[in-house]
Protein backbone atom coordinates (compact mmCIF):
# COMPACT_ATOMS: atom_id res chain seq x y z
CA UNK A 1 0.00 0.00 0.00
CA UNK A 2 2.77 2.55 -0.34
CA UNK A 3 3.31 4.40 -3.70
CA UNK A 4 6.69 4.78 -5.77
CA UNK A 5 9.10 7.12 -3.77
CA UNK A 6 9.02 9.42 -7.34
CA UNK A 7 5.36 10.32 -5.95
CA UNK A 8 6.08 13.63 -3.89
CA UNK A 9 5.24 13.41 -0.08
CA UNK A 10 4.16 16.91 0.08
CA UNK A 11 2.98 18.77 -3.56
CA UNK A 12 2.86 22.44 -2.44
CA UNK A 13 0.69 23.40 -5.37
CA UNK A 14 -2.61 22.28 -4.58
CA UNK A 15 -2.01 24.71 -1.20
CA UNK A 16 -1.31 27.15 -3.22
CA UNK A 17 -3.94 27.13 -5.51
CA UNK A 18 -5.97 27.22 -2.12
CA UNK A 19 -4.55 30.01 -0.77
CA UNK A 20 -4.83 32.10 -4.38
CA UNK A 21 -8.81 31.03 -4.75
CA UNK A 22 -9.43 31.93 -0.29
CA UNK A 23 -6.68 32.97 1.06
CA UNK A 24 -3.34 32.01 2.60
CA UNK A 25 -5.18 32.32 6.18
CA UNK A 26 -7.59 29.92 5.11
CA UNK A 27 -4.75 27.46 3.28
CA UNK A 28 -2.92 27.77 6.30
CA UNK A 29 -5.33 26.72 8.95
CA UNK A 30 -6.53 24.00 6.55
CA UNK A 31 -3.04 21.94 6.33
CA UNK A 32 -2.85 22.98 10.44
CA UNK A 33 -6.14 21.14 10.74
CA UNK A 34 -5.79 18.40 8.31
CA UNK A 35 -2.02 17.51 9.92
CA UNK A 36 -3.56 17.79 13.65
CA UNK A 37 -6.60 15.75 12.17
CA UNK A 38 -4.17 13.01 10.46
CA UNK A 39 -3.72 10.26 13.41
CA UNK A 40 -7.93 10.37 14.56
CA UNK A 41 -8.47 9.74 11.07
CA UNK A 42 -5.91 7.09 10.41
CA UNK A 43 -7.85 5.17 14.02
CA UNK A 44 -11.17 5.75 12.49
CA UNK A 45 -10.07 3.72 9.61
CA UNK A 46 -8.40 1.23 11.90
CA UNK A 47 -10.92 1.08 14.47
CA UNK A 48 -13.48 -0.22 11.40
CA UNK A 49 -11.34 -2.49 10.14
CA UNK A 50 -10.70 -4.17 13.82
CA UNK A 51 -14.39 -3.66 14.09
CA UNK A 52 -15.42 -5.47 10.72
CA UNK A 53 -17.02 -2.51 9.17
CA UNK A 54 -15.69 -2.23 5.81
CA UNK A 55 -18.27 0.23 4.45
CA UNK A 56 -17.24 2.47 7.86
CA UNK A 57 -13.62 1.92 6.90
CA UNK A 58 -13.93 2.55 3.35
CA UNK A 59 -15.96 6.32 4.28
CA UNK A 60 -12.98 7.05 6.20
CA UNK A 61 -10.31 5.89 3.88
CA UNK A 62 -12.43 7.93 0.97
CA UNK A 63 -12.61 10.68 3.24
CA UNK A 64 -8.13 10.98 4.34
CA UNK A 65 -7.72 10.28 0.76
CA UNK A 66 -10.06 13.79 -0.10
CA UNK A 67 -8.55 15.66 1.81
CA UNK A 68 -4.99 14.51 0.98
CA UNK A 69 -5.51 15.50 -2.43
CA UNK A 70 -6.62 18.47 -1.05
CA UNK A 71 -3.24 19.07 0.83
CA UNK A 72 -1.17 17.72 -1.66
CA UNK A 73 -0.55 14.55 0.34
CA UNK A 74 0.24 12.64 -2.57
CA UNK A 75 1.45 9.82 -1.50
CA UNK A 76 -1.30 9.35 1.63
CA UNK A 77 -3.62 9.81 -1.21
CA UNK A 78 -2.31 6.86 -2.97
CA UNK A 79 -2.12 4.74 -0.67
CA UNK A 80 -5.40 5.44 0.46
CA UNK A 81 -6.60 4.59 -3.08
CA UNK A 82 -5.01 1.69 -2.72
CA UNK A 83 -6.17 0.13 0.98
CA UNK A 84 -9.86 1.90 -0.64
CA UNK A 85 -9.58 -0.20 -3.52
CA UNK A 86 -8.58 -3.25 -1.89
CA UNK A 87 -11.65 -2.64 0.88
CA UNK A 88 -14.26 -2.50 -2.09
CA UNK A 89 -12.64 -5.68 -3.89
CA UNK A 90 -13.50 -7.45 0.10
CA UNK A 91 -10.31 -8.32 0.78
CA UNK A 92 -9.40 -8.97 4.01
CA UNK A 93 -7.00 -6.42 5.94
CA UNK A 94 -4.70 -7.05 8.75
CA UNK A 95 -5.44 -3.64 11.08
CA UNK A 96 -1.71 -4.13 12.37
CA UNK A 97 -0.29 -3.97 8.71
CA UNK A 98 -2.66 -1.27 7.66
CA UNK A 99 -1.86 0.84 10.70
CA UNK A 100 2.17 0.49 10.07
CA UNK A 101 1.43 1.59 6.32
CA UNK A 102 -0.63 4.33 7.74
CA UNK A 103 1.52 5.61 10.24
CA UNK A 104 4.73 5.35 8.33
CA UNK A 105 3.22 7.60 5.65
CA UNK A 106 2.08 10.15 8.05
CA UNK A 107 5.65 10.39 10.01
CA UNK A 108 6.52 10.94 6.12
CA UNK A 109 4.38 13.77 5.95
CA UNK A 110 4.27 15.32 8.88
CA UNK A 111 8.32 15.11 8.37
CA UNK A 112 8.08 16.89 4.50
CA UNK A 113 5.31 19.52 6.05
CA UNK A 114 7.94 20.43 8.44
CA UNK A 115 10.65 20.79 5.92
CA UNK A 116 8.03 22.94 3.84
CA UNK A 117 7.43 25.06 6.79
CA UNK A 118 3.70 23.83 7.05
CA UNK A 119 3.90 23.35 10.53
CA UNK A 120 2.71 26.21 12.72
CA UNK A 121 6.02 26.33 14.88
CA UNK A 122 8.09 26.02 11.56
CA UNK A 123 6.63 28.80 10.28
CA UNK A 124 8.42 32.16 10.29
CA UNK A 125 6.63 35.05 12.16
CA UNK A 126 4.62 37.82 10.21
CA UNK A 127 3.57 35.06 7.44
CA UNK A 128 0.05 34.64 7.13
Amino acid sequence: MTGPDDIPVLDAGPLQVLAAEVGSAFAEAFIDDYLQMLPERASKILRALAGGDPRMAADAVVSLRATSAMAGALRLERCCKELESRIRRGQRLEPDAVRAVLYANIRLLVREAGRQGYLPQSRPKGQG
